[in-house]
């Protein structure tokens, strides 16, 4: 598609230079269009001429934006049951996130919760990969649960 190579690198991430200007652009387009939906009753007396004029600003002023977001929402949609598409390095950001968060969460007031949430996304994310990145995942999701564990015996040690 046109649209596709015009607005994403051969690497699959977004050209910022070019998207902002055409958002910048059918965003302008919208605005235009609201403002000669405004303007109607001034522009003609007859009715078919106001339709026409109506119907001119929203499908060929407003429709623009409209298309664009409508294409941005499809094209990275995430189905429930199909398996996600990350990049290596977005499964890598994730599972440090994850990691990072384990430690600080343990000693808090509610470490037990946030690790046992902690632990159901690190497994959630194993599920979801494959390959070299599924090891990374599944090393991450037993560091989180042996925290938790961890956290579970310090907690029951320290209980009256």
């Amino acid at each position: 598609m046109v649209l596709a190579r015009f607005l994403y690198g051969p690497d699959g991430f977004i050209r910022l230079g070019r998207l902002i200007p055409l958002l910048g652009l059918t965003l302008m387009m919208a605005l235009f269009g609201g403002a000669l939906i405004w303007l109607t009753p001034r522009v003609t007396q007859n009715e078919a001429g106001r339709a026409l004029w109506v119907i001119f600003a929203v499908l060929m002023l407003k429709m623009p934006l409209v298309l664009l977001l409508w294409y941005f929402v499809r094209r990275n949609m995430e189905w429930p049951g199909r398996p996600v598409r990350w990049r290596a390095d977005e499964v890598d950001e994730i599972l440090e996130y994850l990691e990072h968060e384990a430690i600080a969460a343990v000693g808090g007031d509610s470490s037990e919760a946030r690790l046992a949430y902690l632990s159901r996304e690190a497994w959630n994310v194993a599920d979801q990969v494959g390959g070299e990145l599924k090891v990374d995942a599944l090393t991450v999701a037993l560091r989180i649960d042996e925290l938790q564990a961890a956290e579970q015996r310090r907690r029951t040690v320290d209980s009256p």
